[in-house]
């Protein structure tokens, strides 16, 4: 069994971290998923169908289904979208490759980027609740207790570096020593984003994984939700910023605001954000 101290990270014995490699490659090559972007018309980062503005938005992964959907007819702007685990994408801003607004699955990168003035002042636009996903049908465990208590359990989490990772660590610190120490040796995967959690657990590899309930909401039954108990429920809140030297800044920002309480904003409610600064 892989050891663990209190303050430590997850060290798991049989770690998969070959995502991470891939997804730092797909990112420096520029892999975007498609939001309202048409690829054929050469789109770039000035006006695209006449005064209509091109903007890039690089958000954490866990907003795709929202983001993809409410940007596809954005009437403001043509928007296209890259997503991956928020620390990579923080990384590019910080290489100059950044696009022109950041949202992040936490407020720590964003006010970091803006420390170091590779972004505009962050805003917070969304809310989001830190669950212990299970299979729908037979699951093994329903609770942090019976994790702690299986000796077979199979576990995975984000990794320490990404948002939902971090949560993780935050709820898990907040367990009694042994607890804590029992869940973190079922650990067998830390993965480089919470879409990648969970599909280790849709495919089969691992019983249970931390992910957030929006990404529950998503598998449309497949996977159900275990809340954590509220005194170690961290929040989750989501923010967003400007990139600096944005040739598209006042675009990016009213996009920014739409997210906040426009079309955009209605999106992520439906499909399970929270408001800005709502409790998980």
């Amino acid at each position: 069994m892989p050891t663990s101290s209190p303050s430590s990270a997850f060290v798991p014995r049989y770690a998969r971290r070959t995502a991470t490699v891939a997804l730092a490659l797909a990112t420096a090559l520029g892999v975007t998923a498609c939001g309202s972007d048409d690829e054929s018309d050469g789109a770039g980062s000035g006006s695209a169908g006449g005064d209509r503005p091109t903007l890039t938005v690089q958000a954490a992964a866990s907003l795709t289904g929202a983001l993809t959907a409410c940007t596809k007819d954005y009437g403001p702007a043509k928007v296209r979208l890259s997503f991956a685990g928020s620390d990579e994408l923080a990384a590019q801003i910080r290489k100059g490759a950044g696009g022109d607004l950041f949202a992040a699955a936490n407020a720590t990168l964003p006010q970091e980027l803006a420390q170091e003035g590779k972004v505009d002042t962050p805003v917070a636009f969304a809310g989001n609740e830190l669950v212990l996903a299970v299979p729908a049908t037979g699951a093994k465990v329903d609770s942090l207790e019976a994790i702690a208590d299986g000796d077979d359990v199979r576990l995975a989490v984000g990794a320490p570096s990404v948002p939902v990772g971090s949560y993780t660590q935050k709820a898990l610190g907040r367990l009694p020593q042994a607890q804590r120490k029992a869940i973190l040796d079922r650990v067998r995967t830390e993965e480089p984003d919470v879409k990648s959690v969970l599909a280790k657990l849709q495919q089969g590899v691992v019983d249970a994984a931390f992910v957030y309930r929006t990404d529950v909401t998503a598998t449309k039954g497949a996977v159900k939700a275990v809340a954590l108990p509220t005194a170690i429920r961290p929040k989750v809140s989501y923010e967003a910023a400007v990139v600096t030297g944005s040739e598209q800044a006042a675009a990016a920002k009213a996009l920014l605001e739409d997210l906040r309480s426009g079309t955009c904003g209605a999106a992520l409610r439906t499909a399970g954000f929270l408001a800005p600064g709502a409790a998980g």
